[in-house]
């Protein structure tokens, strides 16, 4: 007569608080503070300075982090846009529902790697500003989920100049997609940025973020617009324009090959909410002070590199003229449709019209251009007579 072996069961829960050791305390809070749930001022002060460093955590330490992380993360997510009820691509075709209506829970399960853990061990023991301790993780080895702690990471330290200076120096930060299309001002230190791949961004879990993200990404982009007005030093407008524009021109051209154009809907809606009215090139550049670079060129480069969002619409208003070129049995035809649609409800064209205004009036020599359909195409209307759509 056999036994069958009686099912493993979780192991009990403590009684109270776990305990941990004064570091993993520390380690903890600034977890906390990374994610958003712990006080600024008090984060970036346990980020400054150091602490002996043990051998190891306890068993209890790790866990915690683990729970942060899974929770917290999920929570951002889902407030910063998962929980609307969409439409995004899958496969080529518009699926409607909130993040985990449309996408199966194994595809958009969040999977850190030890660099995490690493991480928050060097920046609790080290004085961050001034360490030379080594922590720098190669970054084909983070994981998508990585990349979104190290976003957010990054994000809660940009009020540091010091913190800043050393973190942009880590391929964690430098080479991260999310970074390069929150705050890419913040990456470079000269005039020649160089953002990453943005190829694997439209693929697997990398995609489903961006899906999540697209209305907090609209909203950052928005309140940077409005902010350049009270940019006075020309230096760094031109390095935080030209760093814009070539970031966003590098996403756009990963998202047209891809097919993914309803991930890159945070640039036209931030284009049609600024361009309600007529905008001139004084509502980016009206707070630089003093007369500028001697030469006039460089000072109309500067001016030009403000306008890194406006000259976007040019990218998307390409997208919409090969999109009335697509006809109903075209592979790409749905997915097409919805990009029209969602052109319709910025009102793109005249957004558009708008953005190309202001950027002409930086373009003394410049006539105005009017997009041209691919050459020898017929325009469809969409769809042949009597099909649907």
């Amino acid at each position: 007569m056999t036994r069958t072996a009686a099912p493993p069961t979780r192991p009990p829960e403590p009684d109270g608080p776990r305990q941990v050791t004064k570091f993993e305390f520390n380690l903890l809070r600034i977890l906390r503070f990374l994610l958003g749930h712990f006080p600024s001022d008090q984060g970036l002060q346990l980020v400054r300075a150091a602490i002996t460093r043990p051998d190891c955590l306890s068993s209890a330490a790790v866990h915690l982090v683990k729970d942060s992380l899974a929770k917290a993360c999920v929570l951002f997510l889902v407030r910063a846009g998962g929980w609307r009820n969409d439409r995004y691509l899958r496969d080529g075709k518009p699926l409607g529902g909130r993040a985990w209506d449309r996408i199966p829970l194994d595809e958009r399960a969040l999977e850190f790697s030890h660099h995490v853990l690493d991480f928050l061990m060097w920046a609790t023991a080290e004085k961050v500003s001034e360490t030379k301790a080594k922590w720098d993780p190669p970054a084909a080895d983070l994981t998508p989920a990585d990349e979104l702690f190290f976003w957010l990471a990054f994000d809660a330290c940009r009020t540091d100049p010091d913190l800043v200076g050393v973190l942009r120096g880590k391929d964690a930060f430098l080479l991260n997609p999310l970074c390069w299309i929150t705050f890419p001002g913040d990456l470079v230190e000269s005039d020649e940025p160089a953002p990453p791949e943005f190829g694997p961004c439209f693929t697997g879990l990398r995609a489903v973020i961006l899906e999540c993200l697209q209305t907090h990404l609209t909203g950052r982009w928005l309140r940077s617009e409005r902010a350049k007005g009270q940019i006075g030093d020309w230096k760094r407008m031109r390095q935080q324009g030209r760093a814009e524009f070539v970031a966003l021109q590098a996403f756009l051209k990963a998202a047209g090959e891809a097919n993914r154009t309803d991930l890159a809907r945070f640039v036209l809606k931030t284009n049609a909410t600024l361009f309600q009215t007529d905008l001139t090139p004084v509502f980016w550049t009206g707070g630089l002070q003093g007369s500028g670079p001697p030469r006039l060129a460089d000072r109309l480069e500067t001016q030009r590199a403000a306008l890194a969002v406006p000259r976007q619409m040019e990218t998307l208003e390409g997208w919409q003229q090969r999109a009335l070129y697509v006809g109903y049995f075209d592979e790409d035809y749905q997915a097409s449709q919805m990009w029209k649609q969602d052109w319709e409800a910025a009102n793109g064209s005249v957004v558009a019209a708008r953005a190309r205004a202001a950027v002409e009036m930086l373009e003394p020599l410049r006539g105005p251009v009017q997009p041209q359909p691919p050459a020898g195409a017929q325009p469809t209307g969409g769809s042949p007579e009597g099909s649907p759509g």
